[in-house]
């Protein structure tokens, strides 16, 4: 009997913490889908530029994630949780498929807990895409 308490305290923290982390790793990567926050400022300010592009057909793909830290410590807001600076490249087609497709790269602060801490700096680099 002993043995099996032992054997549950050693293991239950570890799967909590491995589910903990899984759902922190999901919300963050929530963060960068076309459906998020960041991307659809992208999109919907492109539409409302250029009605030609299909922004039911756009595209956002995560290029790096990095955890803010300062003097070797991690930045953590108490209500948000640890910050992070994401950057995305979001790809929106046009309506006419025979014209390139429009490329962004959007950067932010998110959390787990918030994908739209701050504002979205993005740029077109279209031009320089290829």
């Amino acid at each position: 009997m002993k043995k099996n308490i032992l054997f549950g305290m050693l293991f239950i923290p570890y799967i909590a913490f491995s589910s903990t982390k899984d759902e922190t790793k999901k919300d963050l990567d929530y963060c960068a889908t076309v459906q998020s926050w960041a991307a659809q400022i992208v999109i919907n300010d492109a539409y409302r530029k250029n009605n030609q592009l299909d922004r039911m057909s756009a595209t956002s793909s995560l290029l790096e994630r990095t955890k803010l830290v300062k003097e070797g410590r991690p930045i953590v807001l108490k209500e948000s949780g640890q910050l992070y600076t994401q950057t995305l490249e979001v790809t929106i087609p046009y309506v006419d498929k025979n014209k390139k497709p429009v490329v962004f790269i959007a950067s932010s602060i998110i959390s787990a807990e918030e994908c739209s801490l701050t504002e979205v700096a993005y740029y077109n680099i279209t031009s320089e895409n290829g």
